[in-house]
Parts: structure tokens; C-alpha cells; sequence
């Protein structure tokens, strides 16, 4: 699995592109008729119910790519969830940017519509895009065992006094985003 801050990279570009149900049942239909001359479209039902494919270009040149899905809820499973387990395969490399290319060659390749004419399924997202901030579990479970008022910056992940559990949106003494959030709160967005 790519490792996404290795050797001090950044993400330039990132590009994202979703599949609907429809979508993703068009594609296993043809797949499975491919193999089978007598399948019946629609007979039997995709795997997944939705499809997310990430693309950033590294500062390095290597393009990496993540898929999240939702599997098809099982009808007689009652642990699962009823719209489906979501998974995320990770981050792999998919290729290299070709020499002399920019990361605005990169952008504008994927913003460009189809061959048909259709604008692009994929967006895109450009300048340097910041790795998300990860306030883990057990770092809230101790704040809110603790007793006190804690809350947690979403934007640059510090600890505020003086924050109340339910609370949404506080300024951060830290960063100066609107971005605290109370501890409880934090706890019940994870669960």
C-alpha cells in the first residue's frame, strides 16, 4: 500500500469520480454476459451499490489511487448495515505522470469531456490538497472519561478547555478556524 506522505510528497491534484447503482449494475451485466451467452440483464444484482474512485498526483509524479465502496446489503443478515457495509481498499500507485507533463496537464485531461461529448464524470480538485486531520478514538474516549470540558479541533486536531460536550462550531484558539467540537459529540460522529 502507498504510503501518502513518503519522502515529504504532497498531493497536487485530485481528481474523484462516483458510480451510481445503475452504473455499477451496467458494467457487472456486461461483464457477466461476456462469459455467459445466456445471462439476462439484471438477473443477477451488482456486488456494490456504490463506487468511489480517488486519484491524486504526488509532488513525486506518481499518481495513487484509492476505491471506497458500499457492498449490497445482505436481506437476512441483522448485524449488517441496511444500507450496506461500506470498505476502502487504500491507497495503491496506478502510474507516473509521462515526462514533461504538469500537474495542470494532469487537471485539464480529467475536467475534459468525453469522446461523445459528455462533460467528465470526474472532478477535480486542484493546488495542493491537505491531508486530513485524525483525532483517534482513544484520544476522545480519554477526554470524555476524564470528566472536563475538552473539545477537539477538526482543522488542525488541538485540545480546548472549556468546551461543552454537545458543542458544534467553537472557535479554535489554535488555528482560529470555526472548527471545535465537544469531546461527546466527537464520540457519538465516530459511532
Amino acid at each position: 500500500m502507498a504510503k501518502l506522505s513518503a519522502r515529504n510528497r504532497t498531493a497536487l491534484v485530485e481528481v474523484t469520480r462516483e458510480y451510481t447503482v445503475e452504473s455499477l449494475q451496467h458494467a457487472h451485466d456486461r461483464f457477466q454476459a461476456s462469459y455467459k451467452a445466456d445471462y439476462v440483464p439484471g438477473s443477477d444484482p451488482s456486488l456494490t451499490v456504490w463506487e468511489r474512485c480517488t486519484r491524486r498526483l504526488m509532488s513525486d509524479g506518481k499518481i495513487l489511487e484509492k476505491r471506497d465502496v458500499r457492498f449490497r446489503p445482505s436481506p437476512n443478515c441483522t448485524w449488517e448495515d441496511p444500507q450496506g457495509r461500506r470498505h476502502c481498499y487504500g491507497w495503491k500507485v496506478h502510474g507516473k505522470l509521462k515526462g514533461g507533463l504538469t500537474a495542470a496537464d494532469f487537471a485539464r485531461v480529467y475536467a475534459a469531456d468525453t469522446k461523445s461529448g459528455k462533460p467528465s464524470p470526474w472532478t477535480v480538485t486542484t493546488g495542493a490538497v491537505k491531508a486530513p486531520i485524525v483525532i483517534s478514538q482513544k484520544r476522545i474516549m480519554a477526554a470524555v472519561e476524564s470528566g472536563e470540558q475538552i473539545g477537539f479541533c477538526t482543522e488542525c486536531g488541538s485540545e480546548q478547555m472549556g468546551v461543552e460536550p454537545d458543542a458544534n462550531g467553537y472557535k479554535c484558539e489554535a488555528c482560529g478556524h470555526m472548527a471545535v467540537t465537544g469531546a461527546e459529540n466527537l464520540l457519538l460522529e465516530i459511532a
